[in-house]
């Protein structure tokens, strides 16, 4: 069995690693606040699955890593995180331990190279519905196919090593070219994260109304725009892909509006900003994105408490009537 270490557990770092545990690995959870508490003070995770069942896993949790000798280390961190825990990490972690990101958006790979450049760096991503309804239990709402890859096609041992630990207990994917994997799974976040964020609606809602749809799909195409100036190509039939229905995810929040929800800082920067943010460096437009992207800065001031700027007056705006 396999020692790991998952830095940052929210509800997809506990799922992934709850799995893990449930077949005997030993899973050290590094998370914070009433998760972290609840964790270590029953020393188990608890998943209860789409059809009612309840199961549970051995853990050790605690609030900062703590040194061993560590097989892999999966980072499950915010993207906004990513640097931070990567300087946490690189003091404990052997060379012999292989990385492996399962975090949203398309530069954490490049992040922890340049963080981590002692260890094996394996991208990956995950498709699922989760949530964490109460300290130590997380709640499966639907899907859960992950997906990991060498960035580089130079690490076979390192990606066989990490496939040899989690293929069993996960439903694994493994991809030959995890950049585009990546870009893929990110026209859905970038469909979906934000404007259910800015008002509140589930994934299903938004596809209920018309002109949300719209919204939706527009944005998407837009990171499509963006993938091919990276010379990733992404078919029409992926958006349609992305965009689709889902049954299970009528009534899923998707994490940035459950950030939002929970006054936690979202993952702007990965999704819409870096959208808006790579738009404006390649010169390509990105109108839908720029709208979203500015009313989540509203919301995520909002959320936190913090003012971004100052009033902006212009004109005679602020005057009496």
């Amino acid at each position: 069995m396999a020692s790991i270490l998952i830095m940052g557990a929210g509800a997809v770092g506990s799922y992934y690693g709850g799995l893990l545990a449930r077949d005997g690995h030993d899973v050290a959870l590094v998370t914070r606040g009433a998760h972290f508490e609840a964790l270590r003070q029953t020393g188990v995770i608890t998943i209860r699955e789409p059809d009612g069942t309840v199961w549970t896993a051995p853990v050790s949790a605690s609030d900062h890593p703590q040194p061993g000798e560590f097989d892999l280390a999966i980072v499950t961190t915010k993207s906004h995180h990513t640097i931070e825990a990567a300087h946490v990490l690189r003091p404990i972690l052997g060379p012999q331990t292989v990385v492996c990101t399962l975090q949203n958006g398309v530069e954490n790979i490049a992040r922890l190279t340049a963080a981590l450049p002692d260890n094996p760096i394996l991208g990956g991503l995950v498709f699922v519905g989760l949530t964490i309804d109460q300290p130590g239990t997380v709640t499966h709402l639907a899907e859960g196919r992950a997906t990991i890859g060498d960035p580089t096609g130079a690490m076979p041992e390192a990606l066989s090593r990490a496939v040899d630990i989690i293929g069993q207990s996960w439903e694994l994917s493994v991809s030959s070219d995890i950049a585009h994997a990546q870009w893929t799974k990110l026209l859905w976040n970038v469909g979906f994260n934000t404007i259910c964020a800015i008002t509140g609606a589930s994934a299903g809602d938004v596809l209920m109304t018309h002109e949300s749809a719209a919204l939706v799909m527009r944005s998407m195409r837009e990171a499509v725009a963006l993938a091919h100036a990276h010379g990733i190509t992404i078919p029409d039939s992926a958006i349609e892909e992305m965009a689709a229905f889902r049954p299970a995810l009528q009534h899923f929040l998707p994490s940035t509006a459950q950030d939002i929800a929970a006054s936690k800082e979202p993952e702007r920067d990965t999704i819409s900003g870096f959208i808006v943010r790579e738009g404006r460096r390649l010169g390509i437009p990105t109108p839908i994105n720029d709208v979203l992207d500015g009313l989540l800065a509203l919301q995520s001031d909002r959320a936190t408490g913090r003012s971004a700027r100052a009033p902006l007056m212009t004109g005679a705006a602020g005057g009496a009537d």
